[in-house]
């Protein structure tokens, strides 16, 4: 099992990686007490291996350069790894051996020979509904303004947001004795929205309809409008 988390301190990603067990990570101990992480998109993934080993290469999320910006992804399913390497034109290749690396290169691939900036959601949307036959395929990734949440057309595995707005009120974690006050911890400010395989609270979360792109930014929905 490997942990890893990625965010922008600015106009960059950063990302920390480690392949090794989540409850034994010292990485993700150092994040927890980590004063500087602050970011408008911020994507977390703990994932069992099932194409690639545990080692850093295959660690997601993976992340290239496209248009000046730096796009990362993290992908939950499996796929057809040679399908998605076949759409490749030697610019963007893989450096590990996952699938979850090569749907990246394919999609900077795509993006950069038809130049289609991350804006055109239509597009966008269509292509991922394209490549969805390789296999299941919940995505997550980000130019570092939107976060793009794409649900597996034979709804796999699940997919759920739940939308956090003032007033905050004190939330209960499904899986474990343990409660926060959003209202103490939250600017009044703030609002945002959080994407995962399924609920983690008691709130209110939505399930993605399977097939579905959900376009986030600061925290709405902003495709499909």
């Amino acid at each position: 099992m490997a942990r890893s988390l990625r965010w922008r301190p600015d106009a960059a990603a950063q990302v920390f990686k480690e392949p090794a067990g989540a409850a034994d990570s010292r990485l993700a101990e150092f994040v927890r007490g980590y004063a500087g992480l602050r970011s408008r998109v911020l994507i977390g993934h703990v994932r069992r291996a099932s194409v690639g080993q545990q080692v850093l290469a295959d660690t997601h999320p993976f992340a290239r350069e496209v248009g000046g910006r730096d796009l990362v992804l993290a992908h939950n399913g499996t796929l057809e790894r040679e399908r998605l390497v076949s759409r490749l034109d030697g610019f963007f290749t893989p450096v590990g051996g996952t699938d979850s690396e090569a749907a990246l290169c394919a999609l900077a691939t795509w993006m950069t020979d038809q130049r289609v900036p991350c804006e055109a959601f239509g597009r966008l949307h269509g292509w991922l509904r394209e490549i969805n036959p390789c296999g299941t395929m919940n995505l997550l990734f980000s130019e570092g303004r939107r976060l793009y949440a794409y649900h597996d057309a034979g709804g796999y595995n699940g997919l759920w947001h739940v939308r956090r707005r003032p007033p905050y009120v004190r939330v209960v974690l499904r899986d474990d004795d343990w409660e926060v006050d959003l209202g103490a911890e939250k600017d009044p400010g703030q609002r945002g929205s959080v994407i995962a395989t399924r609920p983690l609270t008691d709130e209110r979360w939505e399930a993605f309809t399977p097939g579905a792109l959900l376009v986030f930014e600061d925290g709405e929905i902003v495709y499909p409008t």
